[in-house]
């Protein structure tokens, strides 16, 4: 079943929830390909480019803004983007070395939907309570 954006998911902060979204609707088009009689693994190939480009980069800006606004879970969130890096890292791995089977895509998209559910509820909605502060006009 496909990630659909609820609101709990959101951080207040537009950046990450448009990233946030992007990712959902990436990880959407892996549980459609897998539903799929005949996939052309060259969309699986492209499809797993773009996430690991586009989390990598999510990953960074978001742990710059944790580390910014010194939010609390800054550590912790990075600690989890690395955990899900080699998690990622080690299923490309497989699909490369083993090649693609639904049940593949069907696994590796229940634990992308798990970890983004428990992640960003539980670690990444804590910059809700540390938004960015409105830079101050310099004195005159």
């Amino acid at each position: 079943m496909a990630i659909e954006w609820k609101n709990q998911f959101a951080t207040h902060d537009s950046h990450i929830d448009e990233q946030h979204q992007q990712i959902f609707r990436f990880a959407n088009k892996l549980e459609a390909l897998a539903q799929q009689e005949d996939v052309d693994t060259r969309e699986v190939d492209h499809l797993l480019s773009f996430l690991e480009t586009y989390i990598a980069n999510h990953f960074r800006y978001e742990e710059a803004c944790m580390l910014k606004r010194r939010c609390p879970v800054a550590q912790k969130n990075r600690s989890e983007h690395l955990e899900f890096k080699a998690f990622f890292a080690r299923n490309v791995q497989d699909y490369r070395h083993h090649g693609y089977s639904k049940a593949w895509a069907l696994q590796l998209f229940s634990k992308i939907e798990h970890w983004l559910s428990h992640h960003i509820c539980h670690v990444d909605a804590e910059l809700r309570h540390h938004p960015e502060k409105a830079s101050t006009p310099s004195p005159r």
